[in-house]
C-alpha cells in the first residue's frame, strides 16, 4: 500500500505534479466525472487520478498521459484535459485498461492504439472499453 501511495505522486516522463488548487482540481475533476461514467458501466476500483504538465516521450514527442500499470494511478497531461470529450474519454478509458488491468498498447484495437484519433466513435469506445471486462 504504501509503494502506491508514493506512486500516484510520483510523476514520470519528465513530468510535474501540478499542485493542487481550484485549477488543478477543475481538471482533475473532468477526469474523475469520467471515472464515475466508467464505474457505472463496468466494476472498477478506485483509480487515482493525478494532473501533470511537461510529459514527452524521447522519439514521440508529448505524451496525453499515462498509468502504473496495474497499480489503478494514472497521471494526465494538463493540456489534453480540455481536448474534445471524445479524445478526453479515450484518453480516460485507454488509461484506466493500462492501469485496472494491465492491457498493453494494441495497434489493433480502437481503444488500445497508442495514438488517439479524433475520429474514433464514442459508441465504439465505451463498447470496445466494456468488453476487456467480461
Amino acid at each position: 500500500m504504501k509503494r502506491t501511495r508514493q506512486l500516484k505522486n510520483q510523476p514520470s516522463y519528465g513530468s510535474k505534479l501540478l499542485k493542487m488548487d481550484d485549477n488543478t482540481y477543475a481538471l482533475r475533476r473532468k477526469v474523475i466525472d469520467i471515472i464515475y461514467l466508467a464505474k457505472g458501466k463496468v466494476n472498477l476500483p478506485r483509480v487515482e487520478v493525478r494532473i501533470v504538465e511537461g510529459a514527452t516521450w524521447d522519439k514521440d514527442g508529448y505524451i496525453m498521459g499515462y498509468a502504473y500499470m496495474g497499480k489503478n494511478i494514472i497521471h494526465i497531461e494538463k493540456k489534453y484535459v480540455g481536448c474534445t470529450n471524445t479524445i478526453l474519454t479515450t484518453l480516460v478509458l485507454h488509461e484506466i485498461l493500462h492501469a485496472v488491468l494491465s492491457i498493453p498498447h494494441n495497434d489493433n484495437c480502437p481503444l488500445m492504439k497508442p495514438y488517439i484519433s479524433e475520429l474514433a466513435n464514442l459508441d465504439e469506445i465505451w463498447d470496445t472499453f466494456k468488453s476487456y471486462f467480461k
